[in-house]
């Protein structure tokens, strides 16, 4: 009898443990993710990675067949702007939150395809801030602190994707 209320505790045990470690888990990778891009530009800036390969881990589970370029942003003295070249294959612009909620993205298909030539440009708000004080593409967080994420297709000639990574541009306003 004494193994069955020790297999129920453990049960027990790991299926509330489950919980705190599904709570804790992104957060520290999103941590650790904005610290390493803080580190290698600084915040609000954005830093433009070349092809990953099996040993790159600065995004999680990288494909090879795009590029990255990201922006770790603060948004708690102010606003900060992002504009990006938008070129013809599959290119994306996705804003993530501490916890790894994707909270909102553009992008330059289905829908979107009219954004194909344009150049983005987005206003980053806080989330105390009135998205009516701004004008032009507003995008609300819901946290001060987050990362914006920049992917863009490397397949077949990849220089145009990595020109409008390279022409891409992340900063304070």
């Amino acid at each position: 009898m004494s193994w069955l209320r020790w297999t129920a505790a453990i049960l027990v045990c790991g299926w509330l443990g489950q919980y705190p470690l599904a709570m804790l888990v992104p957060n520290l990778i999103m941590e650790r993710l904005y610290s390493k891009g803080g580190e290698r530009v600084g915040y609000n800036q954005i830093a433009v990675g070349s092809r990953p390969d099996e040993t790159s881990r600065d995004v999680v589970r990288p494909s090879p067949d795009l590029f990255y370029a990201l922006c770790a942003y603060n948004l708690e003295q102010e606003p900060v702007k992002v504009s990006a070249s938008v070129p013809e294959r599959y290119w994306s612009m996705q804003f993530y939150q501490m916890n790894t909620d994707n909270f909102a993205g553009i992008t330059n298909q289905r829908d979107e395809q009219f954004r194909v030539g344009t150049q983005v440009e987005v206003t980053l708000i806080g989330p105390d801030a009135d998205p009516e004080d701004y004008h032009g593409e507003v995008i609300q967080s819901p946290t001060a602190r987050g990362i914006m994420l920049l992917r863009a297709s490397g397949i077949g000639d990849d220089s145009p994707a990595q020109a409008a990574l390279e022409d891409s541009r992340c900063h304070s306003q």
